[in-house]
């Protein structure tokens, strides 16, 4: 039983927030919990943006100080230009990179529709024929 300043500690085993080392760094997922957003692009891409290349509120600084100096009438930073040029060519990569092609995202759609409702389906595929004929 581990004994207090007095030599005796009765509530030992009840401990009141804080009443420990308050120097731990707390990493627990509920904590800090991750947040996805998803406006109308790609997550993929989006993740490897913010965790590659700059984050979104680093990006709209950017835009936000060259903006400024150009309603200033001044001329922009150039090493946030610089520094906006290069988080452009690679958010540019990286959507080479993740984006499938038309036709992979064509099949990947086809084949979702078929599993999931094969009887709309069949029924893009006579309305695709149809109008083929046509």
């Amino acid at each position: 039983m581990p004994l207090g300043s007095s030599g005796y500690d009765p509530f030992w085993m009840i401990r009141w927030p804080f009443s420990g080392n308050v120097n731990e760094r707390i990493t627990a997922p509920w904590f800090s919990p991750s947040l996805t957003v998803n406006y109308a692009g790609d997550a993929r891409i989006e993740d490897r943006v913010v965790t590659e290349v700059a984050s979104y509120g680093r990006q709209l600084g950017w835009l936000t100080e060259i903006a400024l100096a150009l309603a200033n009438k001044q001329d922009p930073p150039p090493d946030t230009v610089r520094r906006l040029k290069q988080a452009a060519e690679a958010i540019e990569a990286i959507k080479r990179e993740v984006q499938p092609s038309a036709i992979d995202a064509a099949r990947t759609a086809l084949d979702r529709l078929e599993r999931d409702q094969p009887a709309q389906y069949e029924r893009l595929l006579s309305e695709r024929q149809r109008k083929r004929r046509t």
